[in-house]
């Protein structure tokens, strides 16, 4: 993957997103485990719920990324 240069105000705007709530006006499926939503996807190998989300911040635990 390319790098993608953001400006500040990008980032300032997109660190400001609840993703919750973005991703649910998107449809995708969240399901509460305590402070956290998991994101419920699913793909050719099967059903998944490796991504944590809290506010604007995610985190994927299968492959430990997040941002």
């Amino acid at each position: 993957m390319s790098y993608i240069p953001f400006t500040d105000e990008q980032k300032v705007l997109a660190n400001s997103v609840n993703l919750e709530e973005f991703l649910r006006m998107r449809g995708e499926k969240l399901e509460r485990v305590g402070r956290e939503h998991k994101l419920i996807y699913c793909d050719s190998s099967g059903k998944h719920d490796s991504i944590t989300i809290r506010g604007s911040k995610w985190f994927d635990h299968k492959n430990q990324v997040g941002g």
